[in-house]
């Protein structure tokens, strides 16, 4: 007897697979992607209160942290919205429905947000540098009070107090004269100041370079984050429509 081979139907590739099959598969990844969504949503709002709460609004160094922490976590929300979006109308329970499309909502109040934290961070990147300047300067001024204040002491004090101390340091008197003793310490004195000075421009410095860096890092990530909620929002209008497909 000879065996004649069977043709598969044209359309189905594989004469072995169940019909409806292919839909239950597809059925549990749309359900799995979507749960992966929810919590990934879930986590971030726990999250994001951890870092909002307690605000401290017109508190620059809170507000500038706040915009950096909140732009570097920005991914897992963006991949949240994005899997429980996922498929629009398509298997979807009733429940579902009016949260998507408060989702769909959400994308555009945060894509507002981020692009309001642009600007923000541009003025708070200003106040925090003037702050540290400021501090910088009331540090060196105090400093700068303090040697002065020696310096009035060394111009006061009289020969005999000067001999005294070299006395008591061991040193010959014939080599240095009380003059010379009080020229080199005003010496030491000025020499102290111009260092504290080059050390306060390079300290200056250094914190500017490091906010600066960071300012433009998270006021780019706000600018990009923005758009891509505010993307998810205009994509999303199926959400927003009242064009409901339920399972």
């Amino acid at each position: 007897m000879t065996l004649m081979p069977v043709n598969s139907p044209k359309g189905n590739k594989n004469p072995f697979s169940q019909e409806g099959g292919g839909n239950s598969g597809l059925l549990r990844t749309m359900q799995t992607v979507r749960c992966a969504g929810y919590g990934l949503l879930l986590l971030s709002l726990l999250d994001w209160a951890v870092i909002i709460l307690p605000p401290q609004f017109m508190n620059p160094a809170w507000e500038f942290q706040t915009i950096g922490a909140l732009v570097e976590r920005v991914p897992v929300p963006l991949i949240g919205l994005v899997l429980v979006l996922f498929g629009e109308f398509q298997q979807r329970s009733r429940w579902e429905m009016p949260v998507v499309k408060g989702l769909s909502w959400l994308s555009f109040g945060l894509g507002i947000l981020f692009l309001i934290m642009v600007p923000l961070g541009i003025i708070d990147t200003g106040r925090l540098n003037e702050q540290s300047s400021n501090q910088l300067s009331a540090a060196y001024q105090q400093q700068l009070g303090q040697v002065q204040q020696i310096e009035e002491r060394l111009n006061q004090v009289d020969e005999g107090e000067i001999n005294q101390f070299l006395q008591k340091r061991g040193l010959d008197q014939g080599e240095l004269t009380p003059d010379d003793v009080r020229e080199q310490a005003l010496a030491e004195l000025n020499t102290a100041k111009g260092r504290g000075q080059i050390q306060l421009d390079a300290a200056k410095d250094q914190r500017w370079r490091v906010l600066l860096e960071n300012s433009i890092k998270w006021n780019l990530g706000a600018a990009i984050s923005s758009a891509c909620f505010l993307y998810i929002w205009r994509v999303s209008r199926w959400a927003r429509s009242s064009r409901r497909r339920l399972r």
